[in-house]
């Protein structure tokens, strides 16, 4: 640009200078700027360049505009003014665009958007990939783009029919909608959305299906003797896995997780820190797991005991363990899928076996990490026997007392009271 020399143009207050080099068209480039007095100085503002499509007139029709606002004492009356008000304009304008952005968001937008990153710090890879399919697979098909506030319990009824029609498990349905309430609980917090989720309505949940997932098969001393050495015949590493749910009572999920330094040889414990409701707790070590575990290789802190061929944390249970369930005929002639044996059914073995061991369900609701003693009295049942026991012993104690030290057969000790 040349030095500050300044050019009159044929509007009044309207002058311009040239740029050294930069050419608009034939001529060299323009820089317009207004001159006017205001308050009682001279006063020079920047408009612009011709190459950017400032015009002389244009220029001057603002000059005349801010002389107007000058003279009402209204309006803008510099161009750095108006410049203000238009940067205020803008930003009311845009805070306006993300304020409908807000209240018009689709259940799957606020999902990708907000709801999965949470999920995927706080939650096993399994976990989110089983969210993303029941959002994906089960709830935008029926929502599709509509904005969640507009979300009502119809559309909460034609997801639960699909499923239906689909015939998915009552379980699975229970999901869909446990993920549901937990995306919109989250919108609410976050501000996209108010109230109660329409799946929470009283009417919905009165109509659910009830779920009764509860695994009745447990496996006899024979049949955990037989899967066991079917296992270290197909997996040496299966096998210790499944060893360690029958003696311990872990979860697949707590095996995956159990690094060294969670085995505690010296107090023959395990220190699970990684499980399902978050809560770490301490899992005494039979001597049959813990001579398992110390005949295998073992690792540094913070390393898996388990791993897969790479090395890396066991993320699935090998289908080496449902070939070694039916090579041993575990699920022969059985169709009733809570009579089938699974690796979960190891977990309830370890259940039974504690419980007819004479362990209370106090204990075992401790040992195995449920979150109310209402999960364990599903073992209740297999208490029976030692209630039973308890009863006989209590009476001939009673038996015993009445009749001087000596134990009286119940049914002379009735006649005599009769």
């Amino acid at each position: 640009m040349s030095a500050s020399r300044f050019y009159k143009t044929e509007f009044k207050g309207v002058r311009y200078r040239k740029h050294a080099t930069r050419k608009h068209g034939v001529q060299a480039d323009r820089y317009y700027v207004l001159t006017y007095k205001i308050d009682g100085k001279t006063k020079t503002e920047a408009v612009g360049w011709a190459s950017e499509g400032v015009k002389p007139s244009e220029a001057y029709d603002l000059h005349c505009q801010l002389l107007q606002n000058r003279k009402k004492g209204q309006g803008p009356r510099t161009i750095a003014e108006m410049r203000a008000e238009g940067d205020e304009e803008r930003a009311e304008r845009e805070a306006e665009k993300r304020r409908q952005a807000r209240l018009n968001i689709s259940f799957k937008e606020y999902f990708e958007k907000y709801y999965l990153p949470e999920v995927l710090q706080a939650n096993r890879p399994e976990t989110v990939d089983k969210t993303k399919i029941q959002v994906d697979k089960w709830i935008d098909p029926v929502v599709l783009e509509l904005p969640m506030r507009e979300i009502t319990l119809e559309y909460i009824k034609r997801i639960r029919a699909n499923l239906n029609k689909k015939k998915r498990s009552p379980r699975t349905i229970q999901y869909v909608f446990v993920t549901f309430n937990a995306i919109w609980n989250m919108a609410r917090e976050d501000g996209f959305v108010e109230g109660e989720s329409p799946a929470k309505k009283r009417s919905f949940r009165k109509t659910m299906p009830k779920v009764d997932n509860r695994r009745e098969r447990f496996l006899t001393r024979d049949e955990e003797d037989k899967l066991l050495a079917e296992l270290a015949r197909r997996s040496r590493q299966l096998h210790d896995m499944a060893l360690l749910s029958i003696e311990c009572g872990l979860r697949r999920g707590e095996i995956f997780a159990l690094t060294w330094d969670c085995v505690d040889f010296e107090s023959e414990t395990l220190h699970l820190r990684r499980t399902k409701s978050d809560k770490s707790r301490w899992v005494p070590l039979t001597q049959r797991a813990k001579a398992m575990l110390l005949n295998m290789e073992q690792g540094s802190a913070g390393e898996f005991v388990f791993l897969d061929r790479f090395g890396n944390q066991l993320k699935a249970l090998s289908n080496s363990f449902d070939k070694a369930v039916n090579k041993v005929g575990l699920n022969d002639g059985i169709t009733d899928r809570k009579m089938k044996i699974v690796f979960h059914s190891l977990r309830h073995s370890y259940a039974s076996n504690f419980l007819k061991s004479g362990g209370s369900l106090y204990a075992l609701s401790k040992l195995m990490g449920h979150g109310s003693i209402n999960v364990t009295e599903r073992y209740g049942h297999l208490a029976n026997d030692d209630l039973v026991a308890a009863t006989k012993q209590m009476e001939a104690s009673r038996t015993s007392e009445r009749s001087g030290g000596k134990v009286v057969p119940l049914h002379r000790t009735q006649g005599a009271t009769e």
